[in-house]
């Protein structure tokens, strides 16, 4: 069986937030342990949800995505636009 699990980007700045309430792109990244990756099932062009450390929620638009893996972590790098 197959399930979908989604992360949240959390402690966006709010310069960040603001940037993307105007229409510009952000880079941000997540950091994982090799068990949590493998959960991971996040795509270019799908949809992942950031907050700041307000408490403020948007949808996003990963527009791109790059994985760089060692043997403790794996950090993934989101380039993200607000979504409609």
């Amino acid at each position: 069986m197959s399930v979908k699990v989604n992360f949240i980007i959390g402690q966006l700045s709010e310069e960040d937030a603001d940037a993307l309430k105007k229409g510009y792109s952000i880079i941000s990244k997540m950091i994982l342990t090799p068990d949590d990756y493998n959960l991971f099932h996040y795509k270019e062009g799908e949809f992942i949800q950031v907050e700041t450390d307000h408490g403020l929620r948007m949808w996003c638009t990963i527009a791109n995505l790059e994985v760089v893996k060692d043997d403790q972590r794996i950090i993934i790098i989101f380039t993200l636009a607000k979504s409609d």
